[in-house]
């Protein structure tokens, strides 16, 4: 009987233990003061000061550092003539390899690798 009795008291003691713990001290903490009130005219001077030093930051920065981006290469557009020539050099590669390939085979397969000059 003993047994029982003591185990169940071990357990109750440890539950209000953890519940006496997860609450904290008492007056630990103390909550912040409340904030002041800021006119309008003091947001507008602050949001200007900070456009003004992020600017002056954004001068400073190198080149290719994080958080600025480089300027993409610029793109030359191909021409007519030279967009039909890379159309038909890779509709020749296309027919050539489906021409290579072995009788009996289904799907699609691995191209060859292209020829070394």
């Amino acid at each position: 009987m003993k047994h029982p009795i003591f185990s169940i008291g071990i357990a109750l003691a440890q539950v209000f233990a953890v519940s006496a713990f997860a609450q904290g001290e008492v007056g630990a903490s103390k909550a912040p003061p409340p904030a002041a009130k800021a006119s309008p005219e003091e947001r507008a001077a602050a949001k200007a000061k900070r456009k003004a030093e992020g600017a002056e930051a954004i001068r400073q920065q190198p080149v290719g550092e994080t958080g600025q981006s480089k300027a993409p290469p610029s793109a030359t557009r191909a021409s007519a003539e030279e967009r039909a020539a890379a159309r038909a050099k890779r509709k020749a590669e296309g027919a050539e390899a489906i021409k290579q390939q072995p009788d009996g085979e289904v799907g699609q397969t691995k191209a060859p690798p292209p020829a070394s000059k």
